[in-house]
């Protein structure tokens, strides 16, 4: 609820979980196209994925404060 107040901050979130999401995609295309067919590629595969998923996540939260939550804050304004 406090960075339906701060919008630098949420943007701040949303840019930090971009840029997970693209460092979990750049994990699975290495683990996809350099490393050789093995329980570590596999591995590193997952992880990435998993790194993507949380970016994904980071990016929806800092999203959804920067607008619904700020929106919120407009309507429930006690002036």
């Amino acid at each position: 609820m406090k960075l339906g107040n701060n919008p630098r901050q949420a943007l701040i979130k949303m840019i930090q979980g971009g840029l997970v999401f693209v460092f979990g995609v750049l994990m699975l295309m290495v683990a996809d196209r350099v490393i050789v067919e093995s329980l570590a590629q596999e591995i590193m595969a997952l992880f990435g994925l998993i790194l993507a998923g949380c970016g994904v996540l980071w990016t929806l939260f800092g999203y959804l404060s920067m607008s619904v939550l700020r929106i919120y804050h407009m309507i429930n304004k006690k002036d």
